[in-house]
């Protein structure tokens, strides 16, 4: 009897260690979601949805009364001049601000690839 318990308490440590060894070195769920999804795609980032355009390798934001682009330093006027917009986009009745329009753009960063 005295044997068998050994061997239960051995098997107990044995099953512990490798499930704590499994929870160490498996992947956790935040460093999965933070693999960027391939091609076109929506991010939540910094407190706002951007979408990322694969095509034009930008971001895109909109604030609901203007659409925006990240030019690397800051988020500026989109004027769809690159392809995000040119397929499978209803624009409606948008039109870009005039340039003499002075518009205040987002402050809010993105996600860097």
């Amino acid at each position: 009897m005295q044997g068998l318990r050994t061997w239960m308490v051995a098997a107990l440590v044995v099953a512990a260690l490798g499930g704590a060894a499994i929870m160490i070195l498996a992947p956790s769920s935040s460093a999965v979601a933070q693999q960027p999804p391939p091609g076109d795609h929506w991010r939540y980032f910094d407190g706002h949805w951007s979408y990322w355009h694969e095509g034009d390798h930008r971001w895109y934001y909109t604030d609901g009364a203007h659409w925006y682009y990240h030019n690397g330093t800051g988020w500026a006027i989109y004027t769809f001049d690159k392809l995000f917009g040119a397929v499978g986009f209803l624009l409606g009745g948008y039109h870009p601000p005039a340039p003499h329009v002075i518009v205040e753009p987002p402050h809010h960063g993105v996600h860097v690839r």
